[in-house]
């Protein structure tokens, strides 16, 4: 939701070109298939055995020659064959297998260098449509109101319908400062809703740390590029030498990113030789991957991690190497379930295009495989419902009397911003209005008991100050009081 963006400024990991929330490996061959002296098609120069047959490739060209010389219109060859591999990755059915042209893949590169053009929200293609998984912190996609599950039916007046995720992606990106507007349907919602968004570019510092009364830290990780291992490193340098007593590791809406970048940060924590990750291949094969740090028994400081329902993949790889390998304790809730490694192969196609695939399993130290199934919070907590809220219509007044998502909307606003409302059903109802009232009392502005424009404005600015309160963010209150409670043992 676009209100929970507190402090650090971060853009999309994936909107502007990706596959959902993901982790990725390096563009190579896994050790295990180096290991045991497989060529690839290209280190050979021979069609693997994997490749296509003889009988496939004549059936592939007379498909091609059929459209060239009897469709109806001209064809763009390009396009056919990209069409024709996009097939091959969707009768996967697996949203992280992906093909991206040589300008999706010039941008992917982005991605990783922790430099974003867009909305900023993690996307995914489920049942035929594009989902949004998790906002992300500071991004214009937050401050829209946009949320998990949210489905992304058009964009600027074109239709999402039909479109593989890259081409879903390829008409919400633009250049910085356009606009992005979006029809958005809502779970539980009757019709859908209209969002404006604003695009923008900006170079990602992935991390994020302050240091709290009593020695206690607060470290925000927002994603997992390449630079942010260092940045981790440094910013914890900061705060030791300031005497760091206790560390909150906060991972709430991190969609993942790249795994070396979260094994550098795992090793900064858990003592040499203790289990960072397992991997299992297509085989049934396990490794696992042991951590590098500086010898020695690990931080000398109680560890809490914090995580939402939107930390994925290589956020719940370091959660649960943290509570596995280092006695951390996680506070928060269930996380998001994905435990699959995908690898982008961008040499083998030869003209700058990639075919990113998942190619194997990860799992927990303890053998756990948490694929659609999360990571359990030792601390269950929730944040209030109005956490959650999202724009108010401006196209419209909401008065007395009428119902729905949006009055409910209105209604988790007011008890967000202190001038709670008699119910929060969608109902408006005289409670309802005398809240508004008392609302617009309070800001001074004309009392009606009527939200227009310039009072949905006022609300929402309202709710935007009271959530970076640290008060307010009970999930981080109870991170806060566990870490106190292990400081005091």
């Amino acid at each position: 939701m676009w209100f929970r963006g507190r402090t650090v400024a971060v853009l999309m990991m994936l909107t502007a070109i990706g596959a959902g929330a993901l982790t990725w490996g390096a563009a190579q061959a896994p050790a295990w298939q180096a290991a045991s002296g497989t060529p690839s098609s290209s280190e050979s120069g021979t069609p693997s055995a994997e490749g296509l047959r003889q009988d496939e490739l004549d059936k592939l060209d007379k498909v091609m020659d059929l459209i060239g010389s009897r469709y109806m219109e001209p064809q763009d060859r390009k396009a056919l064959v990209d069409g024709a591999i996009q097939g091959m990755l969707d009768s996967l059915g697996d949203p992280y297998s992906v093909y991206m042209s040589k300008e999706e893949a010039a941008k992917f590169t982005d991605t990783t260098q922790g430099a974003f053009t867009g909305i900023g929200a993690d996307l995914k293609k489920e049942n035929g449509v594009i989902v949004v998984e998790s906002p992300i912190k500071g991004s214009p996609a937050e401050r829209a109101g946009l949320q998990p599950r949210d489905v992304l039916l058009t964009v600027n007046g074109e239709s999402l319908q039909g479109l593989t995720l890259s081409e879903a992606v390829a008409k919400i990106r633009g250049p910085k400062g356009t606009k992005a507007k979006l029809k958005v349907l809502r779970p539980g919602a009757k019709e859908p809703m209209e969002l404006e968004l604003v695009r923008d570019r900006i170079s990602v510092e992935t991390v994020e740390s302050e240091l709290l009364q009593g020695g206690i830290g607060r470290l925000t990780i927002s994603q997992f590029s390449f630079p942010t291992a260092t940045q981790v490193q440094d910013e914890l340098k900061a705060m030791e030498d300031k005497g760091l007593k206790a560390l909150v590791i906060d991972l709430r809406n991190n969609p993942g990113g790249t795994l070396e970048s979260t094994l550098k940060i795992a090793g900064q924590f858990i003592k040499t030789g203790q289990p960072v990750v397992r991997y299992e291949y297509s085989d049934g094969q396990q490794t696992s991957k042991m951590a590098e740090g500086t010898p020695g028994t690990g931080k000398p400081y109680p560890i809490v991690v914090l995580v939402n329902k939107a930390s994925a993949s290589a956020a719940e790889i370091l959660a649960g190497a943290l509570k596995q390998s280092a006695g951390a304790v996680l506070v928060g809730e269930t996380t998001f379930g994905k435990g699959t490694v995908q690898i982008s192969y961008d040499k083998e196609l030869g003209d700058g295009s990639l075919v990113k695939l998942t190619v194997f399993k990860w799992l927990l130290p303890d053998g756990t495989w948490i694929h659609h199934k999360g990571i359990q919070p030792d601390i269950r907590v929730s944040q209030p419902a109005y956490w959650m809220a999202s724009k108010l219509p401006r196209d419209r007044v909401l008065r007395r009397d009428e119902t729905g998502e949006e009055v409910a909307n209105l209604q988790r606003i007011l008890e967000g911003v202190d001038t709670p409302a008699d119910r929060s059903d969608g109902y408006f109802s005289e409670g309802t209005e005398k809240a508004v009232k008392a609302f617009q009392q309070r800001e001074r502005l004309p009392v009606t008991g009527e939200v227009d424009e310039r009072t949905a404005d006022r609300l929402e600015s309202s709710l935007y100050a009271e959530l970076q309160k640290p008060e307010k963010d009970e999930q981080l209150q109870a991170a806060l009081k566990e870490a106190r409670e292990l400081l005091a043992r």
